[in-house]
């Protein structure tokens, strides 16, 4: 536990350094596929930092999540052999399997979420979903979950 609060610490770090906004954005990149720390931290740091730049730290979080998830889609297209075995292990298979039946509804859910969103990315290109409707469907989740909450 003790390295989570060390990781936790060192982003909220970036919000009092001149690099804050690039550092959300790669944060939020990294997170859609691979890296445990939501974005959110971040973002509510700098948003109370700066209050009157909370929709501009919103869109660049939002852009980096759907980039990343975009990156994370291209590793289980490429990678999904290995990719499903590691992803399955971690987050159980029930989560898991249960993107393979209901793509379209798992992924727009999961912008609403953290974990949920990072692992079901490289999975979502083994599903029925068509590339496109997965970028609209996981911007669409975090839209709504950066500008209305």
């Amino acid at each position: 536990m003790h390295i989570v609060r060390r990781l936790y610490d060192w982003v909220l770090h970036w919000a009092h350094t001149p690099y804050g906004t690039p550092a959300l954005f790669l944060l939020a990149f990294s997170e859609s596929s691979f890296f445990p720390v939501p974005p959110d931290v971040l973002l509510i740091a700098l948003v109370f930092a700066r209050r009157e730049r909370a929709f501009y730290y919103a869109t660049v979080c939002t852009i980096g999540s759907v980039l990343g998830g975009m990156f994370g889609y291209y590793l289980g297209h490429e990678f999904f052999a290995v990719v499903n075995y590691i992803v399955a292990f971690v987050v159980g298979k029930g989560l898991w399997y249960g993107v393979a039946h209901e793509g379209a509804r798992v992924v727009t859910e999961a912008g609403f979420t953290f974990y949920a969103y990072a692992a079901g990315s490289p999975y979502a290109s083994d599903t029925s979903i068509f590339p496109i409707l997965f970028v609209v469907l996981i911007a669409l989740g975090f839209v709504v979950m950066k500008y209305l909450f």
